[in-house]
C-alpha cells in the first residue's frame, strides 16, 4: 500500500516539474519575440529624422505630440509647427498582437511668426535677422534687413540722419544669378539686376520700377508704366538723434518670378541727384536667400 502511495507521489511530481519545463520553456520563446520600443532622431531646424530601434515589431504606430499628425511609417520624417519641449511616443506591435511602447522628450525651435506691416512701427522686425550692415560707419544707409515671406519682398533700412531717401537708384537681382542682368561697376563681385527702382522711396511718389533691357549686362532699361505705386514705403522715421529708419515692401508680382535668393543695392542721390552714399559698401549686393 506504501509502495502505491509513494508511486502515486512521484507520478504527481513528475507532471508537475514536467509542466514547469514546458512553462519555463514557452516563456523563454515568448520573451525572445516580444517588440521591445526604441528610437533615436535627429533634426535639421524644425524637420525631425527619427530612425526606429526597435526590435521584434512589423507594425509601428508614431505620436509627434503636437496633436496634428500620425505616422505607421517605419522611419518617419516630420517637421514641426511648434517650438518647444514636445513627448514623442512610439508603439510597436509584432505579429502576435503584442505591443512595447516609449516616449521620449524633444525640443523643436521656437517657431518665429513674422508678419510685416508697413505702418512706420519697426516692432515687428525684431526677429528679422540683419542681412547686411556697413562696417566703416560712412555713408547714410548702415543696415538693411529684407523679408521675404509672403506675397511681398520687405525691406527695412536703417541710417544716420544723412539718410533721407529723397531720391534713389535701387537695383534689385531677381533670379540669383549674379552675371546676368545689369552688371554694376560698384558691386563687381554680384550685382546682376533684373530690375531698377528709380526715384523717391516714397507711397505714390514719381518714381518707378524699369526692366533691363541689354543682353550685355549694361545700362539698358524700359519703364514700366504705373509700376511706382506698388512700392509702399513708410516714409522716414526718427529713432533717436543720430539714427534715422524706414521700412517698404514690393509685391512679388512686380518681381516677376525669383530665384534662389534677392539681392538689393541702393545709390542714394539728393533732390536734386546729388550723389549721398551706396548701400552696401562690399563688392556684392546685399542678399537674402529664398
Amino acid at each position: 500500500m506504501k509502495k502505491i502511495k509513494i508511486t502515486k507521489y512521484l507520478t504527481i511530481l513528475m507532471a508537475l516539474l514536467l509542466v514547469t519545463a514546458c512553462s519555463s520553456d514557452s516563456a523563454s520563446s515568448d520573451s525572445a519575440t516580444k517588440p521591445l520600443a526604441d528610437f533615436s532622431f535627429t533634426n535639421d531646424g524644425s524637420t525631425f529624422t527619427f530612425t526606429n530601434l526597435s526590435t521584434n515589431g512589423t507594425k509601428y504606430r508614431w505620436d509627434f505630440g503636437d496633436l496634428y499628425y500620425l505616422s505607421n511609417d517605419k522611419d518617419p520624417v516630420y517637421t514641426y509647427k511648434i517650438g518647444g519641449e514636445i513627448k514623442v511616443s512610439l508603439t510597436v506591435t509584432n505579429d502576435a498582437g503584442e505591443e512595447s511602447f516609449i516616449t521620449k522628450t524633444i525640443t523643436a525651435p521656437r517657431i518665429i511668426i513674422i508678419d510685416i506691416k508697413i505702418d512706420g512701427k519697426f516692432t515687428d522686425w525684431d526677429d528679422v535677422a540683419v542681412t547686411d550692415q556697413n562696417t566703416s560707419g560712412n555713408g547714410s544707409i548702415q543696415k538693411i534687413k529684407i523679408w521675404a515671406g509672403g506675397p511681398n519682398v520687405n525691406v527695412y533700412l536703417e541710417g544716420n540722419k544723412k539718410m533721407l531717401m529723397e531720391l534713389v537708384d535701387m537695383y534689385i537681382n531677381t533670379d540669383g544669378n549674379t552675371k546676368t542682368g545689369f552688371l554694376h561697376s560698384n558691386w563687381p563681385e554680384g550685382s546682376g539686376a533684373e530690375f531698377l527702382f528709380e526715384g523717391p522711396v516714397v507711397t505714390d511718389g514719381w518714381g518707378q520700377f524699369y526692366n533691363h533691357t541689354d543682353p550685355n549686362g549694361g545700362w539698358g532699361w524700359a519703364g514700366i508704366a504705373g509700376s511706382g505705386v506698388n512700392l509702399k514705403a513708410s516714409g522716414i522715421v526718427s529713432l533717436n538723434d543720430t539714427t534715422n529708419a524706414m521700412e517698404f515692401s514690393i509685391p512679388k508680382s512686380q518681381l516677376g518670378t525669383l530665384g534662389s535668393s534677392i539681392g538689393i543695392a541702393i545709390t542714394e542721390m539728393t533732390s536734386g541727384w546729388a550723389a549721398v552714399a551706396n548701400f552696401p559698401e562690399g563688392p556684392k549686393f546685399s542678399t537674402l536667400q529664398l
